[in-house]
């Protein structure tokens, strides 16, 4: 079996993170209304945020570049605050933490990488 290149499991995994969201949207809509879908919508929003974040520390760590701008990393860093801080504000806030909501959308990215699983163990059968 050949190893897939990051970029792609990622993307792949970012995929299936969005099937999820769709997938947990209509019942959620269904059973919590807007404020639900709001909730659902902006923890995704938070844990994807985390799981970009720590992609892009954990690339920077294995392969470092040259000439960083601090600066760049400072507004980068920032912006990125901004709006985890804006959606998780909006979770507390607005959405009055409808719970059923919350945990489908913190448990996105998790259901994106046991897609990846399921996806590499049946292509290493297939194979």
């Amino acid at each position: 079996m050949q190893d897939e290149p990051a970029p792609v499991v990622l993307r792949r995994i970012r995929l299936i993170a969005a099937a999820a969201w769709i997938a947990f949207a209509v019942p959620v809509l269904m059973t919590g209304g807007w404020r639900g879908l709001l909730g659902l919508t902006c923890s995704g929003l938070v844990t994807m945020i985390n799981f970009l974040w720590l992609e892009e520390i954990v690339d920077g760590l294995l392969q470092p570049t040259p000439a960083r701008h601090p600066w760049r990393l400072t507004v980068r860093t920032l912006s990125r605050f901004a709006l985890l801080g804006a959606a998780l504000l909006v979770t507390i806030f607005v959405a009055r933490i409808n719970a059923v909501s919350v945990l489908l959308g913190f448990s996105i990215v998790v259901v994106g990488i046991m897609g990846e699983a399921a996806y590499s163990t049946f292509r290493s059968f297939a194979e």
